[in-house]
């Protein structure tokens, strides 16, 4: 033990005290003046030169903020701009880091927030600042598809800011989208009408915008006209889909063009998408049947919200269904096939199933819903799903099956394609969808064990946060059990353990002790003593973790506790014992552990906790 490196620790500790003490007593004391006029000196360079760091400090600060914005951890670099943003009266860091702010906000779309904070801005701002928040918080509403919001903060910069004729411009602009957002589609082109009359509108964007208007309000032919010559992929999609509207461009080259754009835009999703829909349109009315319906499908294989709101570019997952239906009635029609024959209809499908894809997903659709045996719609929607997973990644099944008006609720979409749903939506680290789709699945998928589906219901359960769910499905595998496999005790755990990582410690500590009668094996047995002490010891129960931890250690013939899972327990034994203030038997726990523990590193953190507790003991003894 070194034990003297802490008594002279300790001594020098006194030692500076008393110095401190004799120096204070001399009272009489005084240096002389030249020393005054040094320290004064000394003093003053020190202030001018913390001045100067203060600013190169926040400077620094701000870059840390804006790093955590560009790599995802917004949440973090907000906390961190309200605890060192500087004061409004510190005009140009307050501004610096208000911009920052604004960058957050917008980096996890949190609209709201950027329109409350240009709300309340402080007086005595600089002009262009001011127009900058408030043209970013009119954008912030328009992406919220709020246009009469967006029209709040236009005004006051169109009625009260002096810009120039370009933010002018931009601002009136805004205000034209207001009204297309709101669907108000009058307003929008006397707007139009008006900034025509103001401004130079020869410019591409200019363009673009025009020709959505003319498109929402049917007029093709002349939206074709405004948007000749524009070479902007919003441009060159807008004249196709005005062109294939008006029947000027024929279908067959709109789609075309439609597909090479998707290649073009493969770093655009938003536009990629909307260039597979118009390759949708485009395809139908050409009569491709098969380009139809994959285009359809691409489509909705982008994330829900991947320009979901553009009226002029929307599909949904009942067009797919129909799209499905139209194609394997033309199939049906052409082979001679009845409804009701579900075995005719089956055997089509897998003729088409290598070489023509499409057609055997329409069929398999098709007998979704207008197969004569229920077997056969649940068989036919499985094979459905999987052919989809085979070529496209889940978004497309997640909206057939999740975001249609052929299924209500997910207690309608058969059991084999929600277990197919949950396995996928896990794969993509779904879990609030998987944890959704779980909810509403009771029964195991065939030949599953059902404790063991149980288990897995409520681990994804309460990775989703639903924990209440999760602990009830536990608790009723533990019903009426009188033993458990130690197999399945162990993946048990696994569970338990995710609930402590949550804070579910009260929880987890009733199900470990529900579980120990139920298991006969010493070693588990030994281990779940262990997690009811950190249940225990996560609450602040210091003595009963102390006694389970002891317990862990020493349990089914382990008297000494000299193996490592014994030496470990005692550890956190002795740990516990100290935060409960027992010192002395804390103490007595780490000195016994000495005795098998023959790592130098380990015996060093031992000794140095001893020390530390005959520190508090000694300060506990002093009166």
């Amino acid at each position: 033990m070194h034990v003297g490196s802490s008594t002279d620790r300790v001594s020098g500790q006194r030692t500076g005290t008393h110095f401190f003490l004799q120096q204070q007593s001399d009272i009489r004391y005084r240096p002389p003046v030249k020393v005054c006029v040094a320290a004064r000196r000394i003093l003053l360079w020190s202030l001018i030169v913390l001045v100067w760091l203060l600013p190169a400090a926040s400077a620094a600060k701000l870059q840390r903020v804006a790093a955590l914005v560009r790599g995802g951890a917004i949440g973090l670099a907000v906390r961190l701009i309200d605890r060192d943003q500087p004061p409004p009266q510190d005009t140009a860091r307050w501004m610096a880091w208000e911009k920052e702010r604004y960058a957050a906000y917008a980096e996890r779309q949190d609209w709201n927030a950027m329109s409350q904070r240009a709300c309340k801005l402080p007086a005595g701002l600089p002009d262009d600042f001011v127009q900058w928040t408030l043209t970013e918080a009119a954008a912030a509403q328009l992406a919220a598809h709020d246009g009469a919001g967006a029209r709040l903060f236009l005004r006051r910069l169109l009625w009260q800011e002096r810009g120039t004729t370009e933010a002018l411009s931009r601002w009136r602009r805004m205000v034209i989208r207001s009204y297309l957002v709101d669907n108000d589609l009058a307003d929008a082109e006397t707007a139009v009408l008006r900034y025509e009359q103001d401004f130079d509108v020869h410019s591409d964007s200019w363009s673009v915008l025009r020709g959505t208007i003319l498109l929402r309000l049917g007029r093709n032919r002349s939206a074709t006209s405004a948007l000749a010559g524009v070479r902007t992929y919003e441009g060159r999609l807008l004249l196709l889909l005005a062109g294939l509207r008006s029947g000027d461009y024929e279908p067959a080259r709109v789609l075309a063009r439609a597909l090479d754009l998707v290649r073009e835009t493969a770093k655009r999703p938003m536009l990629q998408r909307q260039a597979w829909i118009l390759a949708a349109y485009a395809a139908e009315r050409a009569g491709n049947a098969p380009q139809h319906l994959s285009s359809l499908e691409h489509a909705l294989n982008f994330p829900r919200k991947t320009g979901a709101d553009d009226p002029l570019f929307r599909v949904s997952s009942d067009d797919l269904w129909n799209g499905y239906d139209k194609v394997a009635n033309s199939i049906g029609n052409k082979s001679r096939l009845l409804i009701g024959d579900d075995a005719a209809w089956l055997g089509k499908a897998a003729v088409y199933g290598c070489d023509y894809v499409p057609y055997a997903r329409a069929l398999y659709a098709f007998l979704a819903f207008h197969a004569s045996d229920p077997k056969t719609r649940q068989l036919a929607q499985e094979r459905l799903a999987v052919s989809l997973y085979t070529d496209r990644d889940d978004r497309v099944v997640r909206a057939l099956f999740t975001h249609s008006e052929r299924f209500a609720s997910l207690d309608r979409v058969p059991d084999q394609v929600r277990y197919l749903l949950v396995d996928h939506a896990i794969a993509d680290d779904n879990i609030s969808f998987a944890g959704r789709v779980m909810q509403s699945l009771k029964d195991p998928p065939p030949g599953e064990n059902a404790d063991e589906w149980a288990l897995r219901r409520a681990r994804v359960l309460i990775y989703a946060g639903n924990f209440q769910a999760g602990l009830g499905l536990l608790s009723g595998i533990l019903d009426k059990k009188a033993v458990l496999d130690d197999h399945f005790v162990r993946h048990f755990l696994q569970v338990i353990f995710e609930l402590q990582t949550a804070g579910e410690n009260r929880e987890a500590g009733s199900l470990l002790k529900t579980l120990f009668p139920l298991v006969k094996s010493p070693e588990i047995r030994r281990q779940i003593l262990f997690w009811m002490a950190d249940s225990d010891k996560a609450r602040g129960m210091y003595t009963s973790a102390a006694e389970l931890y002891l317990r862990s250690a020493t349990y089914d013939g382990n008297a000494a506790a000299g193996d490592m899972w014994g030496q470990t327990a005692r550890y956190n034994a002795a740990d516990a014992l100290a935060k409960a203030g027992l010192i002395v038997d804390a103490r007595s726990v780490y000195g016994r552990l000495l005795r098998f523990t023959h790592n130098p590193d380990r015996r060093a953190a031992i000794e140095h906790r001893m020390q530390q507790l005959w520190l508090l003991e000694s300060k506990a003894s002093t009166p």
